[in-house]
Protein backbone atom coordinates (compact mmCIF):
# COMPACT_ATOMS: atom_id res chain seq x y z
CA UNK A 1 0.00 0.00 0.00
CA UNK A 2 1.69 3.21 -0.89
CA UNK A 3 1.59 6.47 0.97
CA UNK A 4 -0.18 9.65 0.60
CA UNK A 5 1.95 12.82 2.82
CA UNK A 6 0.26 15.68 3.23
CA UNK A 7 2.67 18.42 4.15
CA UNK A 8 0.65 21.64 5.12
CA UNK A 9 1.37 25.13 7.11
CA UNK A 10 1.60 28.62 6.40
CA UNK A 11 3.58 30.81 3.86
CA UNK A 12 7.02 30.24 4.08
CA UNK A 13 7.05 27.39 6.36
CA UNK A 14 9.21 25.38 4.16
CA UNK A 15 6.59 23.24 2.56
CA UNK A 16 7.33 23.68 -1.37
CA UNK A 17 11.51 22.67 0.11
CA UNK A 18 10.43 19.74 1.72
CA UNK A 19 7.83 18.07 -0.37
CA UNK A 20 10.78 17.04 -3.07
CA UNK A 21 13.08 16.12 -0.42
CA UNK A 22 10.75 14.32 1.86
CA UNK A 23 9.60 12.06 -1.96
CA UNK A 24 13.38 11.32 -2.35
CA UNK A 25 13.14 9.66 1.11
CA UNK A 26 10.35 7.43 0.74
CA UNK A 27 9.23 5.09 -2.66
CA UNK A 28 11.48 3.52 -4.13
CA UNK A 29 9.06 5.19 -6.19
CA UNK A 30 7.55 8.64 -5.02
CA UNK A 31 6.45 11.83 -6.27
CA UNK A 32 5.67 15.27 -5.01
CA UNK A 33 3.16 18.01 -5.94
CA UNK A 34 2.98 21.18 -4.76
CA UNK A 35 -0.54 23.11 -4.41
CA UNK A 36 1.12 26.30 -6.18
CA UNK A 37 1.19 24.83 -9.85
CA UNK A 38 -2.84 24.13 -9.42
CA UNK A 39 -3.38 28.03 -8.04
CA UNK A 40 -0.76 29.57 -10.97
CA UNK A 41 -3.42 27.95 -13.73
CA UNK A 42 -5.53 30.19 -13.19
CA UNK A 43 -4.70 32.91 -15.46
CA UNK A 44 -7.47 35.04 -15.64
CA UNK A 45 -9.88 35.70 -12.89
CA UNK A 46 -7.54 34.19 -9.93
CA UNK A 47 -9.23 35.75 -7.10
CA UNK A 48 -6.54 35.50 -3.78
CA UNK A 49 -7.53 33.84 -0.15
CA UNK A 50 -7.55 36.61 2.50
CA UNK A 51 -9.22 36.64 5.71
CA UNK A 52 -12.61 38.26 4.17
CA UNK A 53 -12.56 35.15 2.46
CA UNK A 54 -14.46 35.92 -0.98
CA UNK A 55 -16.90 33.12 -2.26
CA UNK A 56 -14.55 32.96 -5.31
CA UNK A 57 -11.53 32.43 -4.00
CA UNK A 58 -12.95 29.50 -1.67
CA UNK A 59 -14.42 27.73 -4.78
CA UNK A 60 -10.83 28.67 -6.34
CA UNK A 61 -8.83 26.88 -3.32
CA UNK A 62 -11.70 23.75 -3.48
CA UNK A 63 -11.01 23.01 -6.86
CA UNK A 64 -7.19 23.35 -6.54
CA UNK A 65 -7.50 20.89 -3.20
CA UNK A 66 -9.73 18.43 -5.77
CA UNK A 67 -7.22 18.27 -8.37
CA UNK A 68 -4.57 17.47 -6.25
CA UNK A 69 -6.35 15.14 -4.80
CA UNK A 70 -7.29 13.51 -7.80
CA UNK A 71 -3.64 13.26 -8.86
CA UNK A 72 -2.57 11.94 -5.43
CA UNK A 73 -4.68 9.09 -5.58
CA UNK A 74 -4.01 8.70 -9.32
CA UNK A 75 -0.26 8.31 -8.56
CA UNK A 76 -1.16 5.87 -5.32
CA UNK A 77 -3.01 4.12 -7.59
CA UNK A 78 0.12 3.27 -9.64
CA UNK A 79 2.24 2.15 -7.21
CA UNK A 80 3.73 5.87 -5.64
CA UNK A 81 3.93 7.31 -2.67
CA UNK A 82 2.97 11.12 -2.97
CA UNK A 83 4.03 14.05 -1.09
CA UNK A 84 1.35 17.17 -1.52
CA UNK A 85 2.19 20.57 -0.34
CA UNK A 86 -0.04 23.22 0.18
CA UNK A 87 -1.77 25.49 2.82
CA UNK A 88 -4.88 23.42 3.71
CA UNK A 89 -6.11 24.36 7.26
CA UNK A 90 -8.96 23.58 9.37
CA UNK A 91 -12.02 21.13 8.36
CA UNK A 92 -10.40 21.17 4.72
CA UNK A 93 -7.58 18.71 5.96
CA UNK A 94 -10.16 16.22 7.00
CA UNK A 95 -11.73 16.65 3.82
CA UNK A 96 -8.95 16.23 1.64
CA UNK A 97 -7.66 13.04 3.54
CA UNK A 98 -10.69 11.38 3.54
CA UNK A 99 -10.75 11.74 -0.20
CA UNK A 100 -7.79 9.16 -0.59
CA UNK A 101 -8.67 5.83 -0.37
CA UNK A 102 -6.18 2.24 -0.44
CA UNK A 103 -3.36 4.50 0.94
CA UNK A 104 -1.71 4.98 4.07
CA UNK A 105 -2.32 8.94 4.62
CA UNK A 106 0.13 10.96 6.58
CA UNK A 107 -0.51 14.27 7.74
CA UNK A 108 2.52 16.76 8.69
CA UNK A 109 2.37 19.71 9.89
CA UNK A 110 4.94 22.17 9.68
CA UNK A 111 4.77 24.66 11.93
CA UNK A 112 8.03 27.41 12.64
CA UNK A 113 7.55 30.48 15.07
CA UNK A 114 6.32 33.74 14.08
CA UNK A 115 10.32 35.06 14.31
CA UNK A 116 11.19 32.08 11.76
CA UNK A 117 8.47 32.87 9.33
CA UNK A 118 9.69 36.24 9.38
CA UNK A 119 13.19 36.11 8.79
CA UNK A 120 12.60 33.50 6.18
CA UNK A 121 10.19 35.96 4.03
CA UNK A 122 12.24 38.87 4.66
CA UNK A 123 14.83 36.69 3.51
CA UNK A 124 13.12 35.37 0.22
CA UNK A 125 12.31 39.26 -0.64
CA UNK A 126 8.75 38.86 -0.78
CA UNK A 127 5.83 39.26 1.76
CA UNK A 128 3.30 36.15 1.06
CA UNK A 129 1.37 37.76 3.88
CA UNK A 130 0.27 41.19 2.67
CA UNK A 131 -3.53 40.24 1.96
CA UNK A 132 -2.99 39.67 5.68
CA UNK A 133 -1.48 42.75 6.59
CA UNK A 134 -4.12 45.10 7.74
CA UNK A 135 -2.64 48.80 7.20
CA UNK A 136 -0.35 49.77 10.15
CA UNK A 137 0.12 46.42 11.15
CA UNK A 138 3.03 44.74 11.45
CA UNK A 139 4.47 41.37 9.16
CA UNK A 140 5.15 39.78 13.07
CA UNK A 141 1.18 40.51 13.58
CA UNK A 142 0.16 39.56 10.01
CA UNK A 143 2.26 36.02 10.03
CA UNK A 144 0.52 35.58 13.77
CA UNK A 145 -2.71 36.59 12.88
CA UNK A 146 -2.74 33.75 10.28
CA UNK A 147 -0.95 31.13 12.65
CA UNK A 148 -4.41 31.74 14.70
CA UNK A 149 -6.48 30.51 11.29
CA UNK A 150 -3.88 27.56 11.59
CA UNK A 151 -4.72 26.27 14.82
CA UNK A 152 -8.44 25.19 13.58
CA UNK A 153 -6.12 22.25 11.36
CA UNK A 154 -7.09 18.78 13.43
CA UNK A 155 -4.08 18.43 16.02
CA UNK A 156 -3.83 15.01 13.99
CA UNK A 157 -0.55 13.69 12.44
CA UNK A 158 3.39 15.28 13.29
CA UNK A 159 2.90 18.96 13.98
CA UNK A 160 6.64 19.77 13.95
CA UNK A 161 8.47 23.18 14.89
CA UNK A 162 11.20 22.97 12.09
CA UNK A 163 11.87 27.05 13.02
CA UNK A 164 15.79 25.95 13.67
CA UNK A 165 16.20 23.39 11.06
CA UNK A 166 17.44 23.35 7.99
CA UNK A 167 15.26 21.22 4.95
CA UNK A 168 17.62 18.18 5.52
CA UNK A 169 17.02 17.98 9.21
CA UNK A 170 13.15 18.53 8.95
CA UNK A 171 13.04 15.87 6.53
CA UNK A 172 15.18 13.36 8.66
CA UNK A 173 12.82 14.18 11.39
CA UNK A 174 9.47 13.13 9.50
CA UNK A 175 11.05 10.38 7.60
CA UNK A 176 12.75 8.52 11.12
CA UNK A 177 9.32 8.18 12.71
CA UNK A 178 7.20 8.50 9.90
CA UNK A 179 4.45 6.57 11.95
CA UNK A 180 4.60 9.59 14.29
CA UNK A 181 2.56 11.61 11.08
CA UNK A 182 -0.30 8.41 10.78
CA UNK A 183 -3.55 10.21 10.25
Amino acid sequence: MGKVVMVTGMQAAGKTTIGPLLAAGLGPLAAAFDGDVFYRMVVAGNVDMTPARHPEAVRQVGLRYDAAALVAQHYVDSGFDFVYTDIILGAEVHRWMDSIRNAERHLVVLNPSVDAIVEREIGRGKNSYRDWQKPGMTLEAAVASMQRALQETPRRGLWLDSSGQTPEETVEAIVSDLSTSLY
